[in-house]
């Protein structure tokens, strides 16, 4: 399931790639996607100037919910990265980077072992997240 997860990400990101070459995610702007965002919305701390984060589209089904989000560069159109956020009812929202297809290995590596998720039911968790990234991928295939 984890490689599902892993070659929609691909998919994601490629169909993004090809739209418009960006340059990779380095690991500050994944540490800001992965953990700053969520430091942004819980105490208000700032995420670092020039950057922005823009809501792109949201799935929902029965009692979960997965957003995407982009995150950009100062002057730049297209995410150097995206965050999804996974919540499901009654339960604190899990923050992920996915990161551009030609970043760095060890960031794909680190997006891959945040699916490990904090649930007590990961198979549950991880198919509603290959659902999500599966309707992303069309989403981005159709724009």
């Amino acid at each position: 399931m984890k490689k599902l997860v892993l070659l929609i990400c691909l998919l994601i990101t490629g169909s993004i790639s090809m739209a418009q070459s960006i340059a990779a995610t380095t690991e500050e702007e994944f540490n800001m996607a992965s953990v700053g965002y969520k430091m942004y919305l819980q105490m208000g701390v700032e995420i670092k100037k020039g950057y922005k984060i823009n809501d792109i589209k949201e799935f929902e089904y029965g009692d979960r919910k997965a957003s995407f989000k982009g995150l950009y560069r100062p002057g730049e159109a297209k995410p150097c990265a995206l965050i999804m956020v996974y919540s499901k009812l009654r339960g604190a929202p899990e923050y992920y980077c996915i990161p551009t297809p030609d970043a760095e290995e060890i960031l794909w590596d680190r997006f891959r072992t945040s699916l490990a998720g904090e649930t007590d039911n990961k198979q549950e968790q991880l198919q509603f997240i290959g659902f999500a990234l599966g309707k992303a991928s069309m989403f981005f295939a159709t724009r």
